[in-house]
């Protein structure tokens, strides 16, 4: 869906931006048009007999051969790298290797979000199939928080495991790997979340290819990704010690799970995300897990499983439990073994969702108070706000929230008897793992990446650490950098446009980060029958002409900036993203509206 226009005040203050020497489109954003080099996008559709618009997709991508657009569009398992190419692998198969030749007990602890339940899922079948005693723990939000703690270690230890793997967390607890070893609890992490100051937790083996001694060539993979090469792993080395193949797991099956936790992570869907994702969701369509088969079902998703069902259908309802402290009902849906049982707990997360839904529109309400009050748009770099009214679970989503509105890095801090626990997301430009580094002296804690990272902090360290991150910001973002961007792929006569064309386009699935749905440009476009829908009537349906060129489209959200232009008698630039309509069985392509703006204003 189209983001929202920005508000007047906004739109204002960027038309009032000096470095600004273009014009805006009429939603306030710029233009950004990829430009491959012409070779390259000849070599592949020659090579390769693509429409050019799919071999200049390639490019974008980064296929700048014809041997890696075929691999892009195969997605061929064989391309997968060796696990072992990971720096700690070998000593993680090994200690693994142990406890189950010994049979004991494994203890998974894993985070609360989708791609945390996730990988404590994919280990728990794994070992599960190799007969292993194994369970999960998972930490209760409000009470425990994020990550390792000193008294889960010691409960782990107390309830006889002997080894504990840590699944999307783990890379910043030093001090509670540390206590494990006191305690004879040993420990083997996998997380890919930066590494923090205090440096590597002395486990066994840590696993995360963002080490700076790793020299794995991917080191993009979530942490269900992680997860799975820990199992391939383990799987070779048994195969290696003698086990024989009937008696080791089948883990494609498993990679339904894979494409659940990295499509809700939002990790780059490039590389072996790319390929691991485009299988998973094959088996995600025809998994028989009763918790995952139940999932769907709630989420009323029949048939083929494309990443937005993903996305905005099964991740939901599983972050929901997480981020109101009810993550164990999650956990235990991915890993139940009883449809009953399972079709019980989906609803009980359905429950949850709407519950989430409501507490998440009370944060956003009060954010946007909170930035009327104290942001100064003209001024501000990075908005910072906090309340006792946000909750700790959905702040995330609200700071994603203001970040598309507002164009700016954002974190909302939920406090609480004199502590705050944030959460922030950021835009292309600034680095938000960087800036809390930067920051770090205002924090108790902090971890994530450069795009979502999250944070401790005391409350009487909020304004200063606001202060802090907005002198950041104007070091690191130009007044340019805070206008927001539409990126288009290539330019598109809209008679170009049919089924082979889209059927080619869609070889380069799945869509989503790194890897974005295509979007396309076409100039002198006549909008027409323009109709505007939906119950508020804020979204509008059209036809779009150009030349001989004819096709129905859509605009979600677009009802605003339709009734401010002069639809009639002006021609317009579009850009938008292809959309195939299927009912009753007929198929019509249809676009769906990115942006607009007037044609000839000003190149791409």
């Amino acid at each position: 869906m189209a983001r929202a226009p920005f508000t007047a005040e906004l739109s204002e203050a960027l038309r009032n931006t000096s470095i600004v020497k273009f014009m805006l489109s009429l939603s306030n954003k710029k233009w950004c048009l990829a430009a491959p080099p012409a070779e390259t996008v000849s070599l592949l559709e020659g090579g390769l007999q693509l429409p050019t618009a799919v071999a200049t997709l390639l490019v974008n991508r980064g296929a700048m051969s014809e041997e890696a657009a075929k691999d892009f569009i195969e997605a061929d398992l064989s391309r997968l790298h060796d696990p072992f190419l990971m720096n700690g692998m070998r000593e993680a198969v090994d200690r693994v290797i142990r406890a189950l030749e010994q049979k004991e007990a494994i203890t998974v602890f894993c985070d609360y979000d989708v791609d945390g339940v996730t990988s404590a899922a994919f280990l728990t079948h794994f070992f599960r199939d190799l007969n292993c005693a194994v369970r999960a723990y998972l930490p209760e939000r409000q009470s425990e928080g994020y990550g390792l703690n000193s008294e889960a270690v010691r409960k782990i230890r107390e309830s006889g495991a002997r080894l504990m793997i840590t699944a999307d967390c783990g890379i910043t607890g030093v001090k509670e790997v540390a206590l494990a070893n006191e305690i004879g609890l040993d420990v083997i992490v996998t997380d890919h979340h930066q590494v923090g100051e205090e440096g590597l937790p002395p486990a066994i083996a840590v696993l995360n290819p963002h080490r700076a001694d790793c020299d794995y060539p991917y080191r993009f993979l979530s942490g269900v990704g992680l997860a799975f090469k820990l199992a391939i792993a383990v799987r070779n080395g048994l195969y290696s010690a003698g086990w024989p193949k009937e008696r080791l797991p089948n883990l494609k099956r498993h990679l339904d799970l894979f494409a659940l936790g990295t499509i809700a992570d939002v990790a780059p869907l490039t590389g072996e995300n790319h390929i691991l994702t485009l299988h998973g969701l094959k088996m995600l369509s025809i998994t028989a897990k009763p918790g995952l088969v139940a999932l769907k079902e709630t989420a009323s998703i029949v048939g083929n499983v494309d990443a937005r069902s993903v996305g905005f259908g099964l991740g939901p309802r599983l972050n929901a439990a997480g981020r109101l402290g009810k993550a164990d009902s999650g956990l235990h849906l991915l890993i139940s073994k009883d449809l009953k049982e399972a079709k019980a707990l989906a609803q009980e997360l359905e429950v949850t969702n709407t519950e989430r839904k409501e507490i998440q529109e009370e944060t956003v309400a009060e954010a946007e108070s909170l930035f009327r009050d104290q942001v100064d748009i003209r001024q501000d770099r990075v908005i910072v706000l906090a309340s006792e009214i946000f909750h700790p679970g959905v702040i995330g989503i609200a700071a994603s929230r203001l970040v598309d509105k507002y164009q700016r890095p954002t974190v909302l801090i939920a406090l609480q008897d004199g502590k705050g626990k944030g959460s922030g997301r950021s835009i292309p430009k600034f680095n938000l793992f960087r800036a809390f580094t930067d920051c770090g002296n205002h924090l108790v804690q902090f971890g994530g990446h450069a795009y979502a990272a999250g944070l401790t902090i005391k409350e009487d360290q909020v304004v200063a650490f606001r202060d802090a991150m907005n002198e950041v910001g104007h070091k690191y973002l130009s007044d340019e950098d805070l206008i927001p961007e539409v990126r288009i792929d290539t330019q598109l006569d809209i008679e170009e446009i049919n089924l082979s064309l889209y059927r080619k386009m869609v070889l380069l699935e799945p869509f989503g980060a790194e890897n974005p749905v295509p979007c396309f440009l076409s100039q002198g476009v006549k909008l027409q029958e323009v109709k505007l829908i939906g119950k508020e009537k804020t979204h509008v349906r059209f036809r779009a002409s150009q030349g001989q060129g004819r096709i129905e489209g859509v605009g979600f959200g677009f009802a605003d900036v339709f009734e401010s232009a002069d639809v009639a008698t002006e021609l317009f630039d579009i850009a938008y993203e292809l959309n195939l309509n299927t009912w009753n069985g007929r198929e019509k392509l249809e676009i769906k509206l990115v942006d607009l703006r007037l044609a000839g204003d000003f190149a791409p």
